[in-house]
């Protein structure tokens, strides 16, 4: 049985409880069938025994001792009375004046079961050896005019006739029972298989096997995953999920809840609506940035349920400063190195000429300089991460002789971290795009200018240069995937900087004038 097939278990459990049921159900039907036809039996002998009891010609001939009017009129009604052998009329000595072998008559009625009859008048029912074979039979008394007893009638079937209509019934009974378990082994054949193909023709321990191991697999993943059926209830929630969004209820309390009532930012809902995937999407649940993918849960061409995954944006950014921001310190620590090697040549020229007073005048304009750029990004941007990013621009900026500056009422809190990846893809971008512009200018004078201001609600970022400007026949495709105007380039920068920017429901406002220059205007809306 352990290792039965499942459909041979269906098919097995199925017949057994259709066996059974039919069995119960026959016997009690049989045994009410076999008590009515001996009811009926016997009801039917006695109700013709009485009525021939109470026929003149009967009363008459038992009065005359006269057999032949009794003979014919009683063989007369046994040609047109169905399951009646015999009927026989006797005196009170038990001789007979008819029977169904006329030479019978004038003998002795034989089984000996007459005497009740006889003797008291009852009425009543036996089951007795006679000439014919053993027989049901019913007698009943016979009165004369005056009431006085004068013989009896008795009528009968014979016991084996009786047993033949038992044993049709019966036989009936188990064709019944063989149709009824052959139409229930075709439907268990039918709904096994119906079964076996909704769950894919796998087995019950296969499947066990495989809800342990996606449950495994499921805590084991640090993204977390949820999964909603068609009417947008979750059906599958795991351990990183209610960590990460601070689900104080279990999973197993989750589970069959509305989407809309635990996790309402999901955008699931959409997902199982149009059934198109979105795939690395920004969102903010709870106050925390994630990135997400949603696809559609499909069955054929049904859309029959959703999935997503989430994974707490930032963590990925924490993993992706780890990653790139040895690059990052190695590019400022070299721009730096190539800086400080230029003012240590200066510094030793003065030392070589013996002019102390110009050496130390030099060392702290240089210091007061530095401190001046090092204390106001400091100072007025609190997100470290932007802070690094603009003080490596700084270095960039020497290193490639540019003028670059930032607004000295610029301001960022350290709130805007869980933003930070859309802040340094957009200010990181645009920066560099406005180097490249004013270095190939040729124009003496490079400029470029960044001013970073915060509201409760909005980022503005304003990055400005007066480098080359931007054509206006290429203006509205400087944001498309690939667009570029330098051969080395891949032109995914500005598409990136836009990306980012609809990620936070942002605008981008641009102001260009070729050969003078251009301006980028962005707001970004934190929620």
């Amino acid at each position: 049985m352990k290792n039965m097939s499942l459909s041979k278990k269906i098919s097995l459990l199925v017949i057994l409880l259709i066996f059974i049921s039919m069995t119960i159900s026959t016997i009690s039907d049989v045994s009410s069938e076999l008590k009515t036809i001996d009811y009926y039996s016997k009801q039917n002998i006695m109700n013709l025994a009485q009525a021939v009891s109470r026929n003149k010609t009967v009363i008459d001939g038992l009065i005359n001792m006269e057999s032949g009017p009794v003979q014919e009129y009683t063989q007369g009604i046994l040609q047109n009375t169905e399951n009646v052998e015999f009927i026989t009329v006797a005196n009170l000595d038990s001789i007979r004046l008819s029977h169904p072998n006329p030479e019978n008559i004038g003998g002795t009625f034989s089984g000996n079961d007459e005497d009740r009859v006889v003797n008291t008048g009852e009425s009543y029912h036996t089951e007795s050896l006679g000439t014919l074979g053993v027989s049901l039979r019913a007698f009943a008394p016979v009165y004369d005019y005056d009431d006085n007893l004068i013989g009896f009638v008795s009528a009968g079937t014979l016991s084996k006739n009786i047993e033949e209509v038992r044993k049709k019934a019966i036989m009936d009974s188990m064709v019944t029972v063989t149709i009824g378990l052959l139409i229930g082994l075709l439907g268990t054949i039918l709904l096994s298989r119906n079964i076996k193909k909704s769950i894919l023709g796998l087995e019950p321990f296969e499947i066990a096997a495989l809800y342990n191991e996606k449950e495994a697999m499921l805590n084991a993943v640090n993204e977390g995953l949820v999964a909603i059926d068609r009417d947008s209830n979750i059906t599958m929630i795991n351990d990183a999920a209610m960590k990460s969004m601070k689900i104080d209820e279990s999973s197993g309390t989750i589970i069959g809840k509305n989407i809309i009532e635990v996790i309402p930012e999901s955008k699931l809902p959409r997902v199982l609506e149009t059934g198109i995937s979105e795939v690395n999407e920004d969102i903010i649940i709870k106050n925390t940035a994630y990135i997400t993918n949603r696809v559609p849960i499909k069955d054929k061409d049904e859309t029959i349920g959703a999935m997503a995954s989430f994974v707490d944006k930032t963590e990925v950014m924490n993993l992706a400063e780890e990653l790139t921001g040895v690059r990052q310190l190695v590019e400022a620590l070299r721009a730096n190195q190539h800086e400080f090697k230029n003012k240590l040549h200066v510094l030793l020229g003065f030392l070589h000429v013996k002019d102390y007073e110009m050496a130390e005048e030099y060392i702290m304009d240089t210091y007061e300089r530095q401190e001046e750029i090092v204390g106001l990004v400091s100072k007025r941007i609190l997100n470290r991460t932007v802070a690094a990013l603009i003080l490596g621009k700084f270095s960039r900026a020497k290193e490639l002789n540019i003028n670059f500056t930032m607004d000295k009422l610029s301001s960022l809190s350290n709130e805007t971290f869980p933003y930070n990846n859309n802040l340094v893809t957009i200010i990181g971008n645009l920066i560099e795009n406005a180097f490249e512009a004013v270095s190939i200018s040729g124009k003496r004078k490079k400029i470029v200018e960044l001013k970073l201001m915060e509201t409760e609600s909005i980022i503005e970022i304003n990055v400005s240069d007066n480098g080359t400007g931007i054509k206006p026949g290429i203006r509205e495709l400087i944001f498309d995937r690939g667009f570029t105007t330098k051969e080395e380039n891949t032109g995914v920068g500005l598409f990136l900087t836009m990306k980012s920017v609809r990620s936070m429901n942002g605008t981008v406002e641009m102001d260009s004038s070729e050969g003078e220059g251009t301006k980028f205007n962005i707001i970004l809306h934190k929620e």
